[in-house]
């Protein structure tokens, strides 16, 4: 029979959060698999371990490190496995879901539905947000949009005087924004306080604001009205993988001090985002059936065959309302499909432009080239995650 080891699970399971949850079910799936292991939950794994005689209470622990549990830990030659994304221990393994990533589906998302102008409200203080509003930025820019960013207290529910200060805020903030516009959160927690706040400005969602969070709570995504959509994070995914590495750990093998990103599930659209952020409506099928059909070696004149108009009225019309031509649209989605496809999967480059829409690999790569000032091959060596 296989060692029997007790592991210290240190999350935050009393809090009603799908992530926690899930990330414990997945340590609890790859245990109940592969090992022989007893779970505790213990908050505090330190105090267990400096009041051990003979041996140290725990074998391993998994969960928010913190330079207590850590440093104990260290001397015991316990292994540990970090799930907390702003933890300052840096010589130490680490599991997160990737929040960078994240940011680009939530762009990606928008950016299809032709949303040029964005906001992002979220907590201050807090380096998984800055991650994900970077991946955002940086997904956008080659759409030359306006980003705007505000920060606030993760605690304004704790005081009268923080709600409020919320509230006047955020009516302050929504006279200087340029409708229709696009806003976006790192936590699904912040979706329906986001909401309920343009509700109470009287703006419209989705026609005036579109609101897409991270995380798809469901408890916050369809727990409200509207429902809101969210790019859907693994965290089961979090916790098998920490699972498997402090598996490892215990076999005496080699496991690096770093940090493993594991990429979202994908993206769960819903009612704050069911529109197209243009006024012509002509306009706004073509961004659909774009949206829609842009891996699917669509042509100029496929868009032309949507709409109740003629080619050359069509391009121009686009222009005006989208600030570049059809076939830009077109290839920019599908460079930010390939984009995907060329971090996430590990298929040959050349097998991937039928999923991303393009003719031949030759096509892929010139309107790639063209697009990024990179080849593929490049930015899935810049970009593979490890």
């Amino acid at each position: 029979m296989e060692n029997q080891f007790k592991i210290a699970i240190s999350i935050n399971l009393d809090w009603p959060l799908r992530r926690y949850h899930e990330l414990y079910a997945g340590i609890q799936e790859y245990a109940n698999k592969n090992t022989n292991w007893i779970l505790v939950w213990d908050h505090y794994p330190e105090n267990a371990l400096k009041a051990s005689t003979d041996k140290p209470y725990y074998d391993g622990i998994i969960g928010r490190i913190k330079y207590d549990a850590y440093d104990i830990a260290k001397q015991l030659n316990i292994p540990v496995i970090n799930t907390w994304f702003s933890s300052s221990i840096k010589e130490i393994t680490s599991v997160f879901t990737d929040y960078n990533l994240a940011g680009e589906m939530a762009a990606e998302h928008l950016i299809k539905r032709g949303f040029r102008n964005f906001v992002n409200i979220d907590h201050r203080v807090d380096a998984a947000s800055k991650v994900f509003y970077n991946g955002f930025v940086e997904a956008v820019k080659p759409y030359k949009c306006t980003v705007k960013r505000y920060l606030i207290s993760r605690n304004i529910q704790d005081s009268s005087e923080l709600w409020s200060k919320f509230h006047n805020d955020f009516k302050r903030w929504s006279k200087k924004w340029t409708y229709p516009l696009g806003i976006v959160c790192s936590m699904s927690s912040l979706g329906p306080k986001i909401t309920t706040r343009c509700q109470e400005n009287g703006l419209r969602i989705p026609e005036d604001i579109a609101v897409v969070s991270s995380g798809n709570d469901l408890t916050y995504c369809e727990g409200f009205s509207p429902k809101i959509s969210s790019v859907f994070m693994d965290h089961f995914g979090v916790g098998y993988e920490c699972a498997r590495l402090l598996d490892l750990k215990l076999q005496g093998k080699e496991v690096e001090n770093k940090a493993v990103f594991i990429p979202p599930k994908g993206f769960v659209a819903r009612e704050s985002t069911d529109s197209y952020a243009v006024e012509d409506d002509v306009v706004k099928t073509a961004l659909r059936y774009i949206a829609d059909n842009s891996n699917n070696n669509i042509q100029v004149i496929d868009v032309v065959d949507q709409v109740p108009v003629a080619r050359r009225s069509l391009e121009v019309r686009f222009q005006k309302a989208v600030g570049h031509s059809i076939v830009d649209e077109i290839n920019r989605l599908r460079i930010t499909t390939l984009k995907r496809l060329l971090v996430e999967s590990d298929k040959k480059i050349n097998k991937l432009y039928r999923e991303s829409g393009f003719s031949s690999p030759l096509h892929m790569r010139r309107v790639f080239s063209k697009y990024t000032d990179m080849t593929p091959g490049e930015f899935r060596k810049k970009n593979k995650l490890p």
